[in-house]
């Protein structure tokens, strides 16, 4: 009698376990059923009840989603000052027409908080229409996301925002009546930025030519960081291998970024220029507060003792200001660049700002400027082609700053009658400003060139023994090293 009562409790907690498990088993279904199936047997069965011939809408989906982005969920209707560009394109502002049987390529986009900017590689195209084509990370065109913009200023589209934007592109009517041609979509490079990530830098003039840039361009950009600049937009039309790689090691560090321009041309040059004016407007808005408007063999250069950086060149201006100017003094420039680096003693020797001194007097007839990139509409070599209205030009005394621009006096280049004119004639010694200055300047090119030129051999005493055997045992036997005291081949 109590063994079979036992049993009986003995079923009843066994018969009372999986009852418990099968109750788990089936919630745990339930909260786990995928959305999307719930939602579709809910649609199913309402759909059912209210119209029974009517199949369930079954939507198309992606195989991969695009991540939704905070900053990327704006949709604005206007491009800014639309009809102020309107009213310049028929009045010609800006206007500058060249290269009339050029590509259009693009070359860069930039997203702002209130707007996208497309830059291209064309001339010829000033108040013509485009089509603004928006591509989600996919490179998915996003549907009925179009907008009807024009090119102003010369290679510069405009275009609203739009939710889930990555990529953008344009399209052309070709000769104003056939098929829209479509241009390959690019990326958008970030500029929604509420401040702006600097202060200010510098918008360096295209980079072309035969003549070797390395020790220019290291000169450039220490000069400038002594005085207060932190970041530099380069634009590189053509530049050989050993120019080159001190621009990479200034990438490297973060402080300059590069824009190399791809065209159908064999010699992209000085008529190219302001297709980098136009870019550099684009890149540095929302980005840098200011731009110091310059080329590669321009040095702003502070005269009052009592000012150490050019933002203390700004103190007292208040936010009307959109431009400031400074005169030149041209300095000759009698030699050509070094070829490759060969010692301290000659960069020394060779230092634009050390070696040259012959000077014409201070001019104003080509002036160059300090802009804020969201208060100018339109640029040219110098200074601004048109500001936004409520913008105003100041102008620094040439006693307090200027532009030292160290000209070629080579006579078969762009420009080369300049020492005729009679704006720069009376040249005299102009001895360097703040010798201090100089040292340190010297320092600091030299720190940077030997980090980057000064390259020796790898001696084969430095390769270690176990990697060198498993080379070895993988069939490699050129190791491009030399001994210490045998200079007549590899190891092997």
């Amino acid at each position: 009698m109590i063994s079979q009562y036992r049993n009986t409790v003995k079923c009843l907690i066994l018969v009372s376990v999986i009852g418990f498990m099968g109750l788990n088993l089936y919630f745990h279904w339930k909260d786990t059923v995928p959305i999307e199936y719930a939602k579709l047997k809910d649609s199913n069965e309402t759909t059912s009840m209210s119209s029974p011939s009517t199949p369930y809408p079954k939507k198309r989906q992606k195989s991969v989603e695009c991540p939704s982005e905070l900053w990327n969920q704006v949709h604005t209707d206007i491009v800014p000052n639309e009809d102020l560009h309107l009213d310049w394109i028929q009045k010609n502002i800006s206007r500058r027409d060249n290269i009339m049987e050029s590509q259009i390529r693009l070359l860069t986009a930039f997203v702002y908080p209130d707007h996208i900017s497309i830059t291209t590689t064309s001339q010829r195209n000033f108040g013509q229409n485009a089509s603004c084509m928006y591509y989600d990370c996919l490179r998915e065109e996003i549907e009925n996301s179009r907008y009807e913009s024009v090119f102003f200023p010369m290679n510069v589209i405009r275009c609203p925002r739009r939710i889930g934007a990555k990529y953008v592109s344009i399209g052309l009517e070709e000769n104003g009546n056939g098929p829209e041609k479509t241009q390959e979509p690019i990326p958008l490079i970030y500029r929604n930025f509420g401040t702006p990530s600097h202060q200010i830098s510098v918008c360096v003039g295209p980079i072309y030519g035969s003549e070797n840039r390395w020790l220019q361009v290291a000169e450039f950009i220490e000069h400038y960081k002594l005085i207060g600049v932190r970041h530099f937009y380069f634009t590189i039309f053509n530049i050989n291998e050993y120019g080159r790689k001190i621009l990479d090691e200034y990438q490297r560090t973060g402080e300059i970024e590069l824009t190399v321009i791809q065209s159908e041309y064999r010699n992209v040059d000085w008529q190219f220029h302001l297709l980098q004016i136009n870019e550099c407007h684009q890149r540095s808005k929302h980005h840098s507060k200011w731009v110091i408007n310059v080329d590669i063999d321009e040095r702003l250069v502070i005269l009052d003792p009592k000012i150490k950086s050019v933002l203390e060149l700004f103190n007292g201006y208040n936010d009307t200001v959109g431009e400031v100017g400074f005169a030149i003094r041209r300095i000759q420039k009698t030699g050509q660049l070094p070829e490759k680096y060969e010692s301290e003693e000659q960069i020394i020797s060779e230092m634009e700002f050390l070696k040259y001194n012959v000077s014409s007097p201070v001019t104003w007839g080509a002036y160059k400027t300090i802009y804020r990139p969201e208060k100018i509409a339109a640029m040219y070599y110098h200074w601004a082609y048109q500001r936004y209205p409520g913008s105003v030009a100041e102008y620094v005394n040439s006693d307090v700053a200027l532009i030292r621009h160290y000209r070629t006096t080579e006579s078969n280049i762009l420009g080369s009658g300049w020492l005729n004119d009679p704006n720069y004639a009376n040249f005299t010694i102009v001895p360097i400003e703040d010798s201090k200055f100089g040292k340190k300047l010297a320092k600091a090119v030299l720190e940077k060139i030997k980090y980057v030129y000064d390259q020796r051999v790898l001696n084969c005493e430095e390769i270690a023994d176990v990697p060198y055997q498993e080379y070895k045992e993988f069939g490699h036997d050129i190791f491009n090293c030399i001994f210490r005291n045998d200079t007549s081949g590899n190891r092997k």
